[in-house]
């Protein structure tokens, strides 16, 4: 089953969502993504407790960072 729902975007993200061919698709991908990021983070406080990212140091977010090549900080 789908929705139709409108959406505003900033431009840059609005042009890579079309320029991907399936813009619906695309956000469906980029929602679910987060869905399976937010899920795992609770996965992990399940596991080791509340408060579990206490113990993660400064180097661990660079290096973290720097295997997701990424333009934002891991936090």
């Amino acid at each position: 089953m789908t929705k139709r729902i409108t959406i505003s975007l900033p431009d840059d993200l609005a042009d890579e969502a079309q320029e991907s061919g399936n813009a619906s698709g695309y956000i469906a991908g980029a929602l679910r993504e987060q869905r399976r990021i937010r899920e795992g983070m609770e996965a992990l406080e399940r596991l080791w407790g509340p408060g579990w990212q206490d113990g993660i140091t400064d180097a661990d977010r660079e290096r973290a960072n720097r295997l997701f090549d990424s333009s934002l900080d891991v936090v």
